[in-house]
């Protein structure tokens, strides 16, 4: 989980004069008792030793505090830094390519919670240091930080339960592909805030694969190093992908799967879905119908690509015919569903579902002649 509160803060003290122990005070704009957190370890390099206090001029004062802030507030939690420096680089929004410093306030709470707060241009009083960090100590608290943010993600994947696996319902029984991809999606679910951290940064692709788990990538990275070998660009600018999370041979299976022309059509009904439907007029994608429409076919998808998995392991077909017979039913519910909806988006996805369910039916019968 992630909390941005920005926007909610009025004002802060953070102090890390006591080498070791960074004291945070942050200030909320329902005018409350600070929110007091001790962490251990220490700032960054540029601020450590020194006591900031801040003030936020923009901050959104007809907005009530979350519940989250209350539970910070009375709750007990185990807290840990992240990185806490005013000195992060960012891209102006100006799109000049401008870089700017930035306050930038990182902690955790149970490694479940990520609490990140961003400020720029604020008013702000900083003292001298009392005492002095070394580049080496500010390299290994760097380190410190990323163990946390990796702490957090494991957390977090751990705790996913993606459509996979909360759509198993009784009449669906479970295979080992559903939990696989569950965890797979859980690290695509959490990449894009990791990317959003390191993606500016020297070398950030390096660190978000730290914090991401991916040892394979920076094997191969260190690999290519020890041979005196060129980083290649186009591993590094990609965007990465759910197959970048897999184990290589269940990695290739996947792609074989998600090339299947069922899943590629399963793909372009998605697109349907989300353009008429999630994405249509505020009056149909909020009415009972669409929304038990949606429910409906997320249920159906969710089970598509790990009964095509299970389809193309021979050892397996039994399960996998089980598994379509079910989406096959729910298909068929979804038929039944989608006449409620208005007919500018009712006929052609009723006739993207016909098609659908006859190639399903098919895959059945090379299953079970």
């Amino acid at each position: 989980m992630l909390a941005l509160l920005t926007p909610l803060i009025t004002k802060g003290v953070i102090d890390n004069t006591e080498r070791g122990r960074i004291s945070l005070r942050l200030w909320f704009v329902d005018g409350q008792e600070p929110l007091h957190i001790r962490l251990n370890g220490d700032c960054l390099r540029d601020i450590a030793g020194c006591r900031l206090e801040f003030s936020n001029p923009v901050a959104t004062t007809t907005t009530a505090v979350p519940e989250l802030v209350q539970e910070l507030r009375h709750t007990p939690h185990r807290f840990n830094a992240g990185d806490i420096t005013f000195s992060r680089r960012v891209p102006d929004t100006d799109n000049r390519g401008a870089l700017s410093n930035i306050l930038y306030i990182e902690f955790f709470a149970d490694d479940v919670k990520r609490i990140l707060l961003e400020f720029s241009s604020v008013p702000y009083e900083i003292s001298l240091p009392q005492w002095q960090q070394s580049r080496e100590d500010d390299n290994v608290q760097q380190l410190l930080n990323m163990e946390a943010l990796r702490a957090h993600v494991r957390t977090n994947v751990q705790l996913y339960k993606g459509p996979s696996v909360t759509m198993l319902q009784d009449d669906m029984p479970p295979c080992r592909w559903d939990y696989i991809l569950n965890r797979a999606e859980a690290y695509m679910a959490i990449y894009p805030s990791i990317h959003a951290k390191y993606g500016p940064e020297p070398g950030g692709y390096l660190s978000a694969a730290f914090v991401m788990d991916r040892t394979d990538f920076l094997n191969r990275m260190a690999a290519e190093d020890e041979a005196h070998m060129p980083p290649a660009d186009e591993e590094m600018e990609r965007d990465w992908e759910v197959t970048d999370f897999l184990p290589k041979e269940e990695a290739e299976a996947v792609y074989r799967a998600m090339h299947h022309a069922l899943f590629k059509e399963a793909s372009q009904m998605t697109a349907m879905v989300q353009s008429m439907v999630i994405n249509g007029a505020e009056k149909l994608r909020s009415s009972k119908e669409a929304i038990a429409y949606v429910n409906t076919y997320s249920g159906v998808i969710a089970h598509m690509l790990a009964t095509l998995l299970l389809a193309d392991e021979d050892h397996d077909a039994e399960l996998a015919a089980q598994r379509l017979q079910v989406i096959i039913r729910r298909m068929r519910i979804l038929d039944a569903m989608v006449q409620a909806l208005p007919p500018v988006c009712s006929t052609p996805l009723r006739r993207a579902g016909a098609a659908l369910l006859s190639n399903t039916e098919h895959l059945l019968s090379t299953l079970h002649p």
